[in-house]
């Protein structure tokens, strides 16, 4: 639930402040990217940043068609459990 979502520290040093990151510890190896100039641009990743997952996209994509179905199911399930309310 988006209630589960906390802040988290991390500072992408490549993008400065454009960025707020959310973590889970329901989904400890994902964390939620919010833009802060773009929404569109809000996906889901995997903490190493190999699998992404943009939702809000028409339709929603990943960043790799070979990702494992394991990975794109959690980055799913992590997406839409954010947007739980």
């Amino acid at each position: 639930m988006m209630d589960d979502w906390k802040v988290s520290g991390y500072v992408d040093p490549n993008n400065g402040g454009t960025w707020v990151y959310y973590e889970n510890p329901v989904f400890p190896d994902i964390h939620m990217s919010r833009s802060i100039d773009n929404s569109a641009r809000d996906h889901m990743a995997t903490n190493d940043r190999t699998a992404y997952y943009y939702g809000s996209r028409k339709p929603p994509t990943f960043n790799n068609d070979q990702l494992p179905e394991q990975i794109r199911t959690q980055l799913v399930a992590a997406w839409r459990d954010y947007y739980t309310v």
